[in-house]
């Protein structure tokens, strides 16, 4: 693990624009040996996220359910592939700091809400080589 809160400390997973996540996802489980995770709907039902497990690599499958959804319009522009990389940090508002301080573009100046009750933010894709970049934190821990 890092020893700077703002540090990556995991690969947190890959994340793939589909229009058809279950036949994407029974691919990965009959050729991989994957699992089939959870899933949800995000930005108020404008997105189904199919999780799918190969090993220590998680798989984000991206499904628009609108056609004014930013993945709807990836895949318009794009087509099916590779949408973004999350990388896990400790402490994500740290992070943001960190990476503009340094010159990274940002898309989101502050965290928001991602799958499984994470918070997320996203570096423009003319900032890291091409690929954009989603720094993630996990659920706060419950002190209740």
């Amino acid at each position: 693990m890092s020893s700077h809160p703002q540090g990556v400390t995991a690969l947190s997973h890959i994340a793939i624009a589909t229009a058809e996540a279950d036949a994407l996802a029974a691919m990965l489980v009959a050729s991989l040996g994957a699992t089939r995770g959870g899933e949800e709907l995000l930005d108020e039902g404008g997105l189904r996220v199919v999780f799918v497990h190969a090993g220590p690599v998680t798989f984000e499958l991206l499904e628009p359910q609108r056609d004014d959804h930013t993945v709807a319009r990836f895949l318009a522009t794009r087509g099916p592939g590779l949408h973004h990389v999350s990388l896990e940090v400790g402490d994500l508002a740290a992070a943001l700091a960190t990476a503009k301080q340094s010159g990274v573009r940002l898309i989101d100046e502050t965290p928001r809400p991602g799958a499984h009750g994470t918070k997320v933010a996203f570096l423009h894709p003319k900032s890291a080589g091409g690929v954009l970049l989603e720094l993630c934190q996990g659920p706060a821990e419950d002190h209740g």
